[in-house]
C-alpha cells in the first residue's frame, strides 16, 4: 500500500489525485452496491420495518466510521506537514545566519562558506527528491557538504582568538543545522500505517455494500457514487498531504535551496 500510494503522489499533480481517487471511489462503490444487491440481498426481499431501520442505522455507523478515520489520517498529515516546514524554515534561519557569521569572517572562511552554498543547493535539488520517493533517504552529496563545511568550520575555529564569540557560534550553527536534517528524514518515513488504510477501505466497502438492500434504480445509484465519491476525495486529500517532499502541496525546498542566493 504505501509503495501504491507514493507511486500516486509522485507521478500526478494534485487535482489529478483527488479527480482518480473521486472516480475510483465512486465507481467501486457503485458497483459494490450493484453486486451486494442481486447476489445477496435479492434473497431476502421481504423485510420489517425494525430490519430497515436496523439496516440505514448500519449504514449511517460506516459512513461515519470512514469519516472519522478519514478525520484522523487528514489532522496527522496536516499535522505533520506544519511541523516539517516549521523545521525547514529553522534549518534555512540557521543557513542563512551561519553564511552571515562565515561572510563576516572574509576570506579566511571561503572554503566552508563555499561548501555552505553547496549544501543549500544539493538539499534542493538532490535531497527533496530523494526524500519524496521510497525508499526514502538523505542526499550524499549533501552529507558530503555538511562534512566538508566541518572541516572549514574547525579550520577557522583555530585561528580565532578563544574569547571570539564567533568561535562557539559556527559550531552551535552547524550542530543545528545536522540536527534539523536528521529530523527531516524522520518525517519522510513517517507514513500511515497500513492499518488505517486496510480499515478505511473496509468500513468504505462495508457502507457500499449495505447500500444494496434495496434493488439499486439511478436515483439511488448516484447518491451512493456521490457519497463514495466524497469519501474519495477525502482520501485524496490524505495523500497529497502525506509527502511533505514531493513539491506542490507540500514543502516548498527553495526555503532552504534560496536563502544564500543573493
Amino acid at each position: 500500500m504505501p509503495n501504491l500510494i507514493n507511486t500516486i503522489a509522485n507521478s500526478l499533480p494534485d487535482l489529478a489525485i483527488l479527480a482518480l481517487t473521486a472516480l475510483a471511489f465512486g465507481l467501486v462503490g457503485g458497483l459494490v452496491a450493484w453486486l451486494s444487491n442481486r447476489l445477496w440481498f435479492r434473497r431476502w426481499p421481504q423485510h420489517s420495518p425494525f430490519e430497515d431501520k436496523l439496516g440505514d442505522a448500519a449504514h449511517t455507523s460506516m459512513l461515519g466510521f470512514s469519516a472519522f478515520v478519514l478525520a484522523l489520517l487528514i489532522a496527522n498529515g496536516l499535522t505533520s506537514l506544519a511541523k516539517t516546514e516549521e523545521a525547514a524554515r529553522s534549518e534555512s534561519t540557521a543557513v542563512y545566519q551561519l553564511g552571515r557569521e562565515l561572510d563576516a569572517l572574509g576570506p579566511a572562511a571561503r572554503a566552508p562558506k563555499q561548501a555552505l552554498v553547496a549544501y543549500a543547493r544539493n538539499v534542493a535539488r538532490d535531497e527533496w527528491p530523494r526524500l519524496a520517493k521510497l525508499p526514502n533517504s538523505l542526499s550524499p552529496l549533501a552529507q558530503q557538504n555538511l562534512d566538508d563545511l566541518w572541516v572549514g568550520v574547525r579550520s577557522v575555529q583555530r585561528n580565532l582568538d578563544v574569547n571570539d564569540p564567533a568561535r562557539g557560534d559556527l559550531g552551535a550553527y552547524v550542530t543545528r543545522i545536522e540536527t534539523l536534517r536528521s529530523g527531516r528524514l524522520s518525517a519522510a518515513t513517517n507514513n500511515i500505517p497500513d492499518v488505517f488504510w486496510i480499515i478505511l477501505v473496509l468500513f468504505a466497502v462495508a457502507a457500499s455494500f449495505l447500500s444494496g438492500r434495496e434493488t439499486p434504480k439511478r436515483f439511488g445509484m448516484q447518491i451512493n457514487m456521490i457519497q463514495m465519491s466524497a469519501i474519495g476525495l477525502a482520501v485524496g486529500l490524505v495523500i497529497v498531504l502525506n509527502n511533505p517532499f514531493r513539491g506542490q502541496t507540500s514543502i516548498d525546498p527553495e526555503i532552504i535551496g534560496h536563502v544564500l542566493t543573493p
